[in-house]
């Protein structure tokens, strides 16, 4: 696998107005990687545009999209090729959860998810992933979460969207292999970003000594990136946790996670 080259190079990184978006467009951007930032706030889009130019000295295009409306990601591929700038790295961080039992959750809502967690990324990756099969250089990082690593009851539908990532990340990983293009998937438990207040849950307590920074969980992410590694579980507890579930019955963990869900707050970012 190739060695990394951020400096001088484009990253095309979604949902980059806040959280884990927005980390990642600051590590990125102070490893010199010029940058195309979209989500649907422009004005934070724009305003995070302007100092990471003046402080790095980088790039950064703007272009709100909503990644979620139907035909989204082709209307963001489109608008990112009229830019002219050929995406090295592409890095699909949008993505939204919701809480509760999934009877009781908007229909149309979770619709909205599976579009904008599943549909869209997949979209980005056939897109861009093209242009650097034909490069014979780049990669894609995907958000996934450590969700996607067992059904999640209360979460139902978020947790299947990260089942799907982090089996994407995986196969697509596999049919790269030996084009000189890298696929990761993030996998991250608790964050303390503005997921929980879309999601509607606070962070589990039994969870809180698993809790990493947005920046910390970026980092370890990137890191596993460059090194071509193709899942990412950052923090002691959420790698113990991700291997426990391996392991278990799965009846066992359905009722675990099913009895820690049930009593509100949420997992992740």
């Amino acid at each position: 696998m190739k060695t990394v080259v951020w400096e001088g190079r484009w990253a095309l990184i979604t949902g980059a107005s806040s959280g884990l978006g927005e980390s990642f467009a600051r590590q990125l951007a102070a490893n010199k990687c010029n940058l195309v930032i979209t989500a649907r706030s422009e004005d934070k889009l724009r305003s995070l545009a302007a100092e990471l130019s003046a402080q790095h000295g980088v790039a950064v295009e703007v272009v709100t999209c909503d990644l979620g409306a139907p035909g989204g990601a082709v209307k963001l591929c489109a608008a990112v090729d009229q830019l002219g700038h050929d995406i090295e790295h592409l890095v699909s961080n949008a993505g939204f959860g919701l809480g509760g039992p999934l009877v009781e959750l908007d229909a149309a809502r979770q619709g909205d998810m599976v579009r904008l967690n599943c549909e869209a990324l997949t979209v980005l990756d056939a897109h861009f992933g093209r242009g650097m099969v034909a490069r014979g250089s780049g990669g894609i990082l995907h958000v996934a979460s450590i969700a996607g690593y067992q059904p999640v009851p209360y979460m139902a539908t978020y947790g299947a969207t990260k089942a799907y990532v982090v089996s994407l990340s995986l196969a697509l990983g596999e049919e790269l292999r030996g084009a000189g293009v890298r696929v990761s998937a993030l996998c991250p438990g608790p964050v303390a970003t503005g997921f929980q207040a879309v999601a509607g849950r606070g962070i589990v307590p039994s969870q809180r000594r698993a809790v990493l920074s947005a920046d910390d969980t970026v980092a370890a992410g990137l890191r596993a990136y460059a090194a071509g590694r193709d899942l990412c579980v950052p923090g002691g507890h959420n790698k113990l946790g991700a291997f426990a579930v391996k392991l278990l019955p799965r009846r066992m963990v359905l009722r675990a996670v099913g009895k820690m869900m049930r009593s509100k707050p949420v997992l992740q970012a």
